[in-house]
């Protein structure tokens, strides 16, 4: 199966239209973004198409040497657990399944926040109320997994804990319409069941300070 396809599709089409339903077609014309994690940019493409202007970032240059090949598209390397800064901010951040891959989650967070006042943040989290719940271990090598090797699962009552410390304001959609295959958003929180379950329990924000 090729990288980035199958499972992939739906979902990538869902949170477009999520974001889209939100924001409008209109609103990303002449918009400067930047995508995080972008794979192959089918995401930040689409945002391009509309008119805004695109950055896109992954921490594998393989992936980023793909975009530039098919598409012409401004790239850049960011190893996203390490601190990272550019000499620029965005309109918007396009950051879509990427903090449960890193083991520095916060620093990352913050790291995002200093480049934009607009950022579209979604993640696997863990099943689990607690604010301040985290677990780090190791991920298996694949060109969708942690590029570091470590990946976390945090409940997403710590990530909004950790976005009002850096003095964001958030808005959380558990929304059907977001959901695809194993991919599920309208759930609800039972401290139950183990933590690690691939790709089930996910959370969608729009983040502003």
């Amino acid at each position: 199966m090729k990288k980035f396809s199958g499972h992939y599709i739906g979902w990538r089409e869902s949170r477009i239209n999520k974001i889209i339903k939100l924001f409008g077609k209109e609103y990303f014309k002449n918009k400067t973004l930047l995508e995080l994690g972008c794979g192959f940019g089918h995401i930040g493409l689409f945002f391009q198409s509309l008119g805004a202007k695109v950055l896109f970032s992954d921490g594998r240059k393989k992936n980023l040497d793909v975009i530039r090949h098919s598409n012409k598209a401004d790239t850049i390397c960011i190893d996203q657990d390490e601190p990272w800064k550019l000499k620029r901010k965005f309109d918007v951040i396009l950051h879509m399944g990427v903090l449960y891959h890193l083991e520095n989650w916060q620093q990352d967070l913050e790291c995002a926040l200093n480049h934009s006042n607009l950022i579209v943040l979604e993640s696997e989290v863990a099943n689990r109320s607690d604010p301040n719940f985290s677990l780090t271990r190791l991920e298996p090598k694949s060109y969708d997994q942690a590029l570091n090797g470590l990946a976390c699962r945090v409940s997403a009552s710590n990530i909004e804990k950790e976005l009002t410390n850096l003095g964001a304001s958030f808005e959380r959609y558990d929304d059907k319409d977001l959901n695809s295959g194993l991919h599920t958003y309208d759930w609800k929180v039972n401290d139950k069941g183990p933590v690690w379950e691939p790709a089930i329990f996910r959370r969608f924000w729009i983040v502003r300070r």
